[in-house]
C-alpha cells in the first residue's frame, strides 16, 4: 500500500469534505422540505402517540435528572467510560453513564471530551452525579490534535472534524492519552452485566457492536480492498474497544482521502474507517441479541438484553421509558445499598441521517 497522498489527491479529498454546519441553519430550499415534508411523514410513520409520549418524556426528564446524586462506588478496578459529548447531550450521556453503573459492578470513571459546547453549566451538571467524571476541554484536544495530528501533515482529518463530528470520537478521543479506551456513544444503555464487555476491556482488546444491517456507506469491497482483509459486515461503532498506541494515523488520513476523493462523503465515513480498523485489529463482535443496535418497542420496553443502542427511529424509546427503566432501578439499587456513601475523589476538569430499518417487526415505531 502507498500511502503517500498527491497535492491533488489532498485538493479533491478536500473539496468533498462538507461545510461546517451552523447553529442556526439558513432555511433555505431543502431545509423546508424536510420542515414541511420530511418530518411530518416520520411522526406519521412512527405514529402521532409514540411522539407525544416523547414529548411528555423529555420534558419530565431533565428535573429528574437534575435531583441525581453520586452512587455507592462498589469495590475493585474502575473501568474508564469514554464520551465525546456536549451540552445539549447532558441528559442522553448522564443517563448511559447511570446505566453503565448500574450493572458494571465495578467503579465507573467517566471521561467527557468536549465537543465544542462543553460550557461551564454543563460540566457542573454531568460532575453533580458523577464528581470522579474528567472533562477534557478545547484546549487540551487541541494541543493533543496539534501534537500528533498536525495540520500540515494531516490535512484531510483536520478539516474534516471541523464539520463532521463523528470522526471526533475517533479523532479526538484517540489522540488524548492514547492508550487503550472503552468508548461509547450516549444513545447506548445497559440493562444486564456486560460480562463480554467487561473481559474484553481487561484483556486490552479491541472490540465492537453488531448493526442491525451495513452501514457503511462505501461498499464492501472498497473498504476491504482498504483493510487488506475481508471486513465484518456488520461493524457498529456506538460501544467499543480501541486501543489508541495501535491507530496508524498517516494510514488513516490516506484512508480518508481515498474515500473522500473517489467516493464522496457520507454520514457513516467515521464508522467506516473504523471498521477497517477494526479488522486490522482483528476486534471481536459483541454477540447479538445481548448487545442489541436498533431495538424495537418490545425489545427496547423489555429490559432483556445487556445493552441496547438506540440508533435512529428507536430514540424514540428512550424518552418514551428507557430513562425512567434506568433511574428506576438506580434508586432500587441505592435503597439496597443503604446510606450513600461520600465521593472518593473530587471533581476534575480539563480546560486551559440516512434511515435505518430494524432486523425485526417495527412495533410501534419505524445515529
Amino acid at each position: 500500500m502507498n500511502s503517500r497522498l498527491s497535492e491533488t489527491q489532498v485538493a479533491i479529498a478536500l473539496s468533498e469534505v462538507p461545510p461546517p454546519k451552523q447553529i442556526h441553519p439558513p432555511l433555505t430550499a431543502g431545509r423546508l422540505v424536510y420542515l414541511l415534508y420530511h418530518y411530518p411523514k416520520g411522526v406519521l410513520e412512527d405514529g402521532f402517540a409514540w411522539h407525544y409520549r416523547r414529548w411528555q418524556g423529555r420534558r419530565a426528564m431533565g428535573p429528574a435528572i437534575a435531583t441525581m446524586r453520586p452512587a455507592h462506588r462498589p469495590p475493585g478496578p474502575p473501568i474508564a467510560i469514554h464520551y465525546l459529548t456536549g451540552k445539549n447531550y447532558v441528559p442522553l450521556t448522564t443517563l448511559a453513564l447511570a446505566s453503565a453503573e448500574n450493572h458494571f459492578g465495578r467503579p465507573v470513571d467517566p471521561v467527557l471530551y468536549d465537543d465544542g459546547t462543553l460550557d461551564d453549566r454543563a460540566r457542573s451538571q454531568f460532575l453533580r452525579p458523577f464528581p470522579q467524571a474528567r472533562c477534557v476541554g478545547a484546549a487540551t484536544i487541541e494541543a493533543c490534535l496539534a501534537q500528533t495530528l498536525p495540520e500540515d501533515r494531516f490535512p484531510v482529518l483536520r478539516r474534516l472534524r471541523l464539520s463532521y463530528l463523528h470522526v471526533r470520537k475517533l479523532t479526538d478521543i484517540g489522540v488524548c492519552e492514547p492508550d487503550y479506551k472503552l468508548v461509547s456513544d450516549s444513545d447506548v444503555f445497559f440493562f444486564r452485566p456486560p460480562a463480554q464487555l467487561l473481559a474484553a476491556v481487561d484483556g486490552w482488546r479491541w472490540f465492537h457492536m453488531q448493526d442491525c444491517q451495513q452501514s457503511y456507506g462505501y461498499s464492501e469491497a472498497v473498504l476491504t480492498e482498504l483493510a487488506g482483509t475481508p471486513l465484518h459486515p456488520r461493524v457498529n461503532v456506538g460501544l467499543c474497544g480501541i486501543d489508541g498506541k495501535g491507530i496508524d494515523w498517516e494510514f488513516v488520513e490516506w484512508m480518508a482521502a481515498r474515500l473522500l476523493g473517489e467516493h464522496g462523503f457520507s454520514y457513516y465515513l467515521e464508522q467506516a474507517i473504523t471498521a477497517v480498523l477494526m479488522t486490522r485489529h482483528a476486534a471481536e463482535p459483541l454477540k447479538t441479541p445481548d448487545y442489541l443496535v436498533y431495538p424495537t418497542a418490545p425489545q427496547a420496553e423489555s429490559q432483556g438484553h445487556v445493552a441496547l443502542h438506540y440508533v435512529d427511529r428507536s430514540n424514540l424509546f428512550i424518552y418514551c421509558f428507557g430513562w425512567r427503566q434506568v433511574l428506576d432501578l438506580r434508586e432500587e439499587r441505592r435503597a439496597l445499598v443503604g446510606a450513600e456513601s461520600p465521593p472518593t475523589s473530587a471533581p476534575e476538569s480539563e480546560d486551559s441521517p440516512p434511515r435505518r430499518t430494524p432486523p425485526a417487526t417495527k412495533g410501534a415505531a419505524g445515529s
